[in-house]
């Protein structure tokens, strides 16, 4: 992989203006190579979304998709411990796109913005919307963007760590968090839908996060000690969260 310096990076990004040779592939190298990483893109976001005008690729894994009805519409992206989310008009994502496939993301012609804690990829969003990102409009558009890189599924690991652990640098990568117990803050139980918050034995709290669609929303949340995966975000106020990509990333 070719890799430019982290100080060229938001040159390239934010100007547009860069050397011929960076989109060219060297003799031997994939025909396309990745340019930048994951980690470069999340570094040079300055809080606001923009548009790219270069030929920029970063590479990566699925981490999750919208098999189970949690991620609409998306695409979660990792790489060596940076992540980030590509939003798409299209359904069942996870036909072509299955976790722990490989693929390069081109982001030329791409608006980059936040949501969450999480870099997200899509188009420019309409004036006054109010969203980071719209969606990339149709599957040509988002398999112009999003191409395999090999045939091989990977699974991914998680990264083990504490809710004392976490920080919004690590928000939009997959993490797993142990020993901990689903703590209501009301009076009775309830189901996945909605926020529900977990606690560890130090009383520190993290949020599990289910969408009303997906498919396990209605599902009673279990008692009793248990582990945590799936995508972090960050949702203000130092509270954490944890957004489940089906029911088993609640495992005892």
């Amino acid at each position: 992989m070719r890799l430019l310096p982290l100080l060229s990076i938001p040159v390239l990004l934010l100007a547009g203006c860069y050397d011929s040779s960076f989109s060219e592939p060297e003799a031997g190298t994939a025909p396309l190579p990745a340019t930048a990483t994951i980690r470069q893109l999340c570094d040079v976001y300055a809080g606001k979304t923009f548009r790219i005008e270069s030929d920029v690729v970063v590479a990566g894994h699925i981490t999750a998709n919208d098999k189970g009805g949690n991620f609409y519409r998306t695409l979660c992206i990792e790489d060596e411990g940076a992540g980030l989310t590509v939003i798409a008009a299209t359904a069942q994502l996870y036909n072509d796109y299955p976790i722990g496939c490989r693929v390069k993301l081109r982001l030329k012609g791409l608006a980059v913005g936040r949501t969450m804690g999480v870099l997200q990829v899509g188009t420019m969003p309409s004036a006054g919307s109010g969203y980071a990102t719209d969606y990339l409009p149709s599957k040509p558009a988002l398999d112009t963007a999003v191409v395999h890189d090999g045939e091989t599924l990977s699974a991914p690991v998680p990264a083990v760590t504490t809710i004392a652990e976490l920080t919004e640098t690590m928000c939009g990568t997959l993490v797993r968090i142990e020993k901990v117990r689903y703590t209501p803050e009301g009076l009775t139980t309830g189901t996945w839908a909605g926020y529900k918050r977990f606690t560890d034995g130090t009383g520190a709290e993290i949020y599990t996060y289910v969408r009303d669609y997906a498919d396990f929303a209605d599902e009673d949340v279990p008692s009793g000690e248990c582990t945590l995966t799936g995508i972090l975000q960050f949702n203000g106020n130092d509270r954490f969260s944890i957004k489940l990509r089906d029911e088993g990333d609640c495992a005892f």
